[in-house]
């Protein structure tokens, strides 16, 4: 067994060995003969007077005993069993005892072999200390057909499934999670409050699809009263609390992928109340704001709290980050700002960097991105990063990473020219032999639309690392914009060996098919993406989501409509709150007219989860443009063309916006911008035809 070793039973023994067998009723005897097999026969007066020295009667055997003798008997070996037993409450539970407990728990058993209570501590016997789960399920099997209503031996069943489902080491077998709902039923049944049957309950629902009945499961577990002992679910949950805080918060995660945020944030906020510095709740807190449950009431009073958490400890980093990014986000810019300032001069170094970081998103987010930009140049002169090689890898991967932030900070803002020098710099520091200077070289050319010298600074780097696949997509992508696409298609195909490992390369040639309008041979490569996507196990699940997203694209390229909205119905089902899915649904919708209110509620929430996401913005402003709300249309369009100067679809709906606006020159302008960096035949004949005539499609 590869995870539920012996030595990690031992963290759960002391949780778990006192469990059903020491703490069950034990079933009712006659008083009198239960007292007459454990201290011999009463002292009546009729005997009294009997001579000392008459002999004993012979002893029976087992076979002479009656029935009511034999379940007397049992019940006094089930006791002895209990006594030896007893030692794993305290930790004092040796070899021997644990030897004399099972003997005489199997000689009760062979007394009464209806004696549930027999079989279930033997099955625990078997479950914790001899790692022989077949025999623990055997015995707790056997105890319950002799008492349905045997709490212990369902709990032992429970567990064993529990275990040997391999839900939490992400290789589920839903045959034996199955058997483990129905056993953590039959403990919820004798025990409705019971915590651990209740989370792990949940957890299997959520992991078989069935997310009402698993939100039920954790709604009743954050109910329910404090566990008595955790250590059994923290161990088979590799880490996770089984507190009263922790079902809330768990409560409020799930909710958060079924899209019931409002919901999620009320139960997020009862956890946090608990621990307002726990980081994992404040984390989830974000998640929550991110996932649209920012315009609630409950959002207005978890604000509140938050702003009452970082004033009771200003150190709290992880909650200042938070409340500055919740503050930008309601439009408060300049507040969240001077909040990340104030504090950042309190704190130590480390999170001087954590604040430091968050404040330059922010910045970037509102489009100051020479003030980002300064901020990672900070940081970076903390560190002692100049302009000197470094040596340390470690320094090398901080300064790759914040110099790659400056570079794409200084494309956004237009600055060509320090862009290319930050550029140099990062060579500079990481030296000529890094590819990661010349990944950044490649796009910054074709960003410039030096397709021609991207094209060869791409093959040079080809040449150069031969083993780094990188350069091969990134000169199939400028061979694309080039026009030259049954060249980027030949140079991905060659890099395919037909094993599992291709998936990566079918979604680049999906990619460029659909770039270049080929929508037919894109979804052909997009399904063969998707047939692979389910061999990789853990990650199985965000590969066949991408791939669907490109399948569903490549699907309303060639108008296969139904197709693509069941690709895209897909992934929603798996992740509902999947803020890409949600955004080309309604999108999608939109270019087609259909069921717009519908399609402006979907794209919305995918603005409130990436709130800086051009593609997004760009679809609500099509959306309010389609609904001919135009204000709002400017409003979106004009914010998605700052944050992607280079994309075609959002200027040319910037441009039609102009044009039905009567703005023509603006109009003119959009579409020349569109044209001048369109790969797509059919895109370019159009933005031709507007320019030549303002015709809108």
């Amino acid at each position: 067994m590869n995870y539920w070793t012996r030595r990690t039973r031992v963290t759960v023994i002391l949780a778990c060995a006192c469990a059903s067998v020491l703490w069950v009723d034990t079933p009712k005897v006659d008083a009198h003969s239960h007292q007459n097999y454990l201290f011999g026969p009463s002292q009546t007066s009729a005997t009294q007077g009997k001579s000392t020295t008459e002999p004993p009667p012979a002893a029976k055997t087992r076979d002479d005993l009656t029935p009511r003798e034999r379940r007397a008997q049992a019940y006094a070996k089930l006791l002895e069993g209990q006594r030896h037993y007893a030692g794993a409450r305290n930790g004092r539970l040796t070899p021997e005892s644990l030897r004399d407990a099972q003997q005489a728990f199997q000689q009760a058993a062979e007394l009464d072999p209806t004696l549930a209570e027999a079989d279930t501590a033997l099955a625990e016997i078997a479950f914790f200390y001899l790692d022989d789960f077949a025999q623990a399920e055997r015995l707790a099997t056997s105890a319950v057909s002799s008492n349905r209503n045997n709490f212990g031996a369902h709990r032992v069943l429970a567990r064993v499934h529990a275990i040997n489902s391999g839900l939490f080491e992400n290789k589920l077998n839903r045959a034996v999670a199955e058997k483990a709902v129905l056993s953590l039923r039959e403990v919820i049944r004798l025990d409705a409050n019971d915590p651990e049957a209740l989370a792990l309950l949940g957890e299997f629902h959520l992991a078989l699809g069935r997310e009402r009945e698993a939100v039920d499961a954790f709604i009743r577990w954050a109910g329910a009263p404090a566990a008595l002992d955790g250590r059994f679910y923290q161990v088979l949950t590799k880490g996770r609390e089984l507190s009263q805080n922790a079902a809330a918060a768990r409560l409020g995660e799930v909710l958060l992928q079924v899209g019931r945020s409002g919901e999620a944030l009320t139960a997020i906020r009862r956890a946090l109340a608990a621990e307002p510095n726990n980081l994992t709740y404040i984390e989830l807190l974000g998640r929550a704001f991110e996932a649209g449950g920012d315009n609630s009431s409950d959002a207005k009073n978890a604000l509140t709290e938050l702003k009452s958490i970082v004033k009771a400890n200003p150190n709290n980093v992880a909650a200042i980050a938070l409340l500055a990014r919740i503050e930008a986000r309601l439009g408060n810019v300049d507040g969240a700002v001077e909040l990340l300032r104030g504090a950042t001069a309190k704190q130590s170094n480390r999170d001087q960097f954590t604040l430091k970081s968050e404040l330059a998103q922010i910045h970037a987010d509102a489009l100051r991105y020479t003030d980002a930009a300064a901020l990672y140049e900070e940081i970076l002169e903390s560190r002692g990063i100049d302009t000197t090689l470094l040596t340390s890898e470690r320094d090398k991967n901080f300064a790759a990473f914040f110099m790659s932030q400056i570079i794409s900070l200084r494309r956004q803002a237009g600055q060509a020219d320090k862009a290319l020098a930050a550029i140099e710099r990062m060579r500079a520091l990481l030296g000529s032999d890094d590819p990661k200077v010349d990944v950044q070289y490649v796009l910054h050319l074709r960003e410039q639309g030096k397709r021609a010298e991207a094209l060869e600074a791409a093959r040079a780097a080809r040449q150069k690392y031969p083993d780094r696949v990188e350069f091969v997509r990134l000169e199939a992508a400028t061979l694309t914009e080039l026009g030259r696409v049954d060249e980027a298609a030949t140079l991905l195909s060659a890099q395919l060996d037909g094993s599992s490992g291709d998936y990566d390369g079918h979604i680049a040639i999906a990619s460029v098919y659909l770039e270049a309008g080929r929508g037919l041979q894109a979804v052909e490569s997009a399904r063969k993406a998707l047939e692979l996507s389910s061999t990789d196990g853990a990650v199985g699940g965000k590969r066949a989501t991408q791939a669907l997203l490109l399948l569903s694209s490549a699907q309303e390229r060639v108008g296969d409509v139904k197709g693509s909205e069941e690709s895209l119905r897909r992934v929603l089902a798996e992740e509902p709150n999947n803020a890409t899915a949600l955004n080309n649904l309604g999108y999608f919708l939109v270019e087609r007219n259909e069921r717009l209110a519908e399609a402006l509620q979907l794209i919305k929430r995918a603005v409130n989860a990436q709130r800086t996401n051009a593609s997004f913005l760009d679809s609500l402003g099509w959306a309010y443009f389609k609904l001919g709300q135009f204000e709002e249309a400017e409003r979106y369009l004009t914010d998605a063309s700052r944050r992607n100067p280079a994309s075609v679809t959002i200027h040319e709906h910037l441009g039609d916006l102009h044009q039905r606006r009567g703005k023509s020159d603006l109009a003119r302008a959009a579409w020349q911008k569109a044209l001048s960096v369109s790969v797509d035949a059919s895109t370019t004949t159009r933005l031709k035809a507007k320019l030549k005539g303002g015709a809108i499609k």
